[in-house]
Formats: C-alpha cells, sequence, structure tokens
C-alpha cells in the first residue's frame, strides 16, 4: 500500500503545481472572464483579487 500512497502524492503535488502556474498565467491576463474569476474561485479558493501587481510589473499570485 505504501508504494501507491507515494504514487498519489507525486501525482496531488504534480496538479497542485499545474494550478498555482495556470493562476499564475490568469494573473498574467489584463482582465479575466466569468469562467477564469470562477475557476481562480473554485479551485484556488480566492478571486481575481489575489493577483498582485507589484513594482516590478511582474504579475504573481499571492496564494491565501
Amino acid at each position: 500500500m505504501g508504494v501507491a500512497y507515494g504514487h498519489a502524492e507525486r501525482a496531488l503535488v504534480a496538479i497542485q503545481a499545474l494550478e498555482a502556474e495556470t493562476a499564475e498565467l490568469l494573473c498574467s491576463l489584463p482582465q479575466l472572464d466569468a469562467e477564469q474569476s470562477s475557476w481562480l474561485e473554485e479551485i484556488m479558493g480566492v478571486g481575481p483579487q489575489a493577483c498582485v501587481l507589484p513594482a516590478t510589473r511582474q504579475t504573481t499570485y499571492a496564494r491565501m
């Protein structure tokens, strides 16, 4: 059973990384449509207000 859990953990880590990357990409857009905003709220638990644009003009995702 330990091997199966290890595989599941690695898969979960990969999914979480993809979710974070997707959130960063969405935050780089000048404006989100309804579906994109909904995804941020549903999957990441935050809304578009979590997208922060620092002085460097690079978009970052402020995970809450």
